[in-house]
């Protein structure tokens, strides 16, 4: 596959007034067109970090690049997100429709956009409310809003953190759908086991760095990494589909 973005040596760090925290780097990584790259790691290690450069909004968390670069053959436009907590992504106050339109006033699109998450019927009628719906439900109609703006990249922090197992499951199966049409993922996540039963490859982060990088069944059948047999050891066993 062809590198997509090409991250080489970068160094991410936070200001804290007048402290600076080493967050990421040196770091080197590719994510190749088309494919579902895995970013695992613990709470800490700098994988929503990335994520957040990759979209050009890490200056907003008061971050920045302090070395190497990333060599992007995307538009910071072609790159959507899915956060982890819908519930603070979405405005109580604002119907679904209306939300929906505000990113792409084509009702055709929006339907379409629907149909593909399967959120339709009158119980997820245009005019709810994001409380009306459930947490599944609620993240899903956060993925159409992300296929409204016609991505070539979908970046996924944590999405699945707050569902349970089968949702957790039903999200994934409906990530490898979308990444079956042609768009990249990134999928950041604790969860490796999860992670495996998606993603092509997997990254594995510890304190801000990439320590292993291979194939999903590769690293789940010979880890080159005693941290990376830890993380495996310590979630449950979910087949691949």
């Amino acid at each position: 596959m062809t590198p997509l973005i090409r991250i080489e040596k970068l160094e991410l760090k936070y200001e804290n007034g007048r402290k600076t925290l080493p967050a990421v780097g040196p770091l080197d990584l590719e994510i190749r067109s088309g494919e579902a790259l895995g970013l695992i790691g613990e709470s800490g290690a700098g994988k929503s970090t990335l994520g957040l450069c990759l979209l050009g909004l890490l200056a907003r968390k008061n971050g920045r690049i302090t070395g190497g670069r990333i060599v992007s053959a995307l538009k910071a436009e072609e790159i959507a997100y899915i956060p982890q907590d819908p519930q603070a992504s979405l405005d109580p106050l604002c119907a679904i429709g209306k939300f929906l339109n505000e990113i792409c006033p084509d009702p055709g699109k929006i339907t379409e956009a629907l149909r593909r998450v399967r959120l339709t019927g009158e119980r997820n009628s245009l005019k709810s409310y994001p409380h009306e719906l459930s947490g599944g439900m609620q993240q899903r109609l956060l993925i159409a809003a992300a296929l409204l703006r016609s991505p070539k990249m979908i970046i996924a922090d944590e999405p699945t953190a707050s569902l349970d197992m089968l949702l957790q499951r039903e999200i994934v199966r409906l990530f490898k759908e979308i990444q079956n049409t042609g768009i990249t993922f990134l999928f950041i996540s604790h969860n490796i086991a999860l992670a495996g039963t998606f993603c092509d490859r997997l990254a594995i982060m510890k304190n801000g760095r990439v320590v292993e990088v291979a194939p999903t069944g590769e690293i789940f059948k010979t880890p080159s990494q005693n941290y990376t047999r830890e993380l495996i050891d310590s979630t449950p066993e979910v087949s691949r589909d």
